[in-house]
């Protein structure tokens, strides 16, 4: 696949929780390539700015981790840039990168949508009357404690059940070919309330990452000066 090849992709967003993804490589790294790369573009192909820019900045993060200079799509536009072949194009021009890294979304099949019930929060307050907590009875003394209790409960919410598929691709500016490529599969659970809450990117960029250092696509520890 050329790398004009994934501007025409359909975007999609991205927004969830989930266990550790199921990755399996589906183009191996090519011969032809000079690893380990110097300096990598991320590039996430999601249609919200904010899910792309989370996205990135977390790969980015672990990238940087090794050694490897790794820079964000989004560093280099604006929120209201159009993600197409032109600003996509722009960008890999000003990173000067020699590798971009394209993360996309290939499948997201729902399963089902069920409504939850927070854990409700309950607090005891156990006080003795005073003074005058012990009043005499025939046979012996009462003991008279007051007790508060506070219960709270957070409104229901919608969960979400998908099953998502994410490519991760690697192509060369230069020459505009794909040379490695990781497709990722998990199932996650996705709390509608919360639409900035992306913890899946978490997982799916330690996977990212571990695979690009499996192949030595990138530095596995930061460089010491």
């Amino acid at each position: 696949m050329r790398l004009s090849g994934f501007i025409a992709i359909v975007i999609f967003g991205l927004s969830a929780c989930a266990n550790t993804p199921h990755t399996s490589v589906i183009q191996p790294l090519e011969k032809s390539a000079v690893v380990p790369y110097e300096k990598i573009l991320v590039l996430g192909l999601f249609n919200r700015f904010q899910v792309r820019e989370l996205g990135e900045r977390k790969i980015v993060q672990d990238i940087n981790k090794g050694g490897t200079v790794a820079v964000a799509a989004t560093s280099l536009m604006t929120t209201t840039m159009p993600l197409n072949a032109k600003t996509i194009s722009e960008a890999i021009t000003k990173s000067n990168a020699d590798a971009v890294l394209v993360v996309q979304l290939l499948n997201a099949d729902d399963e089902k949508i069920k409504v939850k019930s927070r854990d409700p929060k309950t607090s005891y307050k156990v006080n003795p009357l005073g003074y005058y907590s012990n009043f005499y009875y025939p046979g012996g003394y009462y003991n008279v404690w007051e007790v508060s209790i506070q219960e709270y409960m957070e409104p229901k919410y919608l969960e979400r059940k998908m099953k998502l598929t994410l490519m991760t691709e690697l192509f060369i500016p230069k020459t505009r070919e794909r040379v490695w490529a990781i497709e990722s599969k998990a199932n996650i659970v996705r709390d509608l309330s919360r639409p900035d809450y992306h913890p899946f990117m978490n997982a799916e960029a330690a996977q990212i990452v571990k695979y690009l250092q499996a192949d030595d696509i990138i530095e596995k520890a930061a460089r010491t000066r």
